[in-house]
């Protein structure tokens, strides 16, 4: 068996050609570039929280102005999106690592990644959706 193909442990098996590792390998590499981009995103996002702390500590109202709202928020935001940036990471090294090396359990965890990122936003836009329905009927019954 060449280096480039990857079996799974049951009787049916998946043959990973050369042209389907390039396409994953160049996929990885497009998920960790995004990835990282995600990754500096979240750290510029911080930037409003820290100036508008510096900005409440010169003006003497730290615990004022809806400043630990805006922070609570920011958290929420971060951690929402840390981890679909987190699940494309770990599935873009996972993968390469994996077909580079040969190595089942990596490719299989990367996919695992790429499943659990899939799930979270399909569970995001499930929830937006019923959301707008909720208030599209809510506009209509208070009309």
């Amino acid at each position: 068996m060449e280096n480039s193909e990857i079996n799974s442990q049951s009787n049916d098996s998946i043959l990973i050609n050369d042209e389907i590792r390039e396409y994953l390998l160049e996929t990885a590499k497009w998920g960790k570039f995004l990835a990282i981009l995600g990754f500096i995103g979240l750290g510029l996002m911080e930037i409003p929280i820290i100036a508008r702390f510096f900005l409440n500590v010169y003006t003497g109202n730290v615990y004022g102005s809806g400043y630990f709202k805006f922070l609570g928020v920011n958290i929420l935001l971060v951690l929402f999106y840390f981890y679909q940036i987190n699940c494309l990471y770990k599935f873009s090294v996972e993968i390469n690592k994996g077909l580079n090396s040969n190595d089942q359990e990596l490719f299989t965890s990367g996919f695992k990644n790429l499943k659990s990122l899939f799930k979270f936003q399909g569970i995001v836009i499930i929830v937006s959706i019923s959301f707008c329905i909720l208030m599209f009927l809510f506009i209509i019954a208070n009309k």
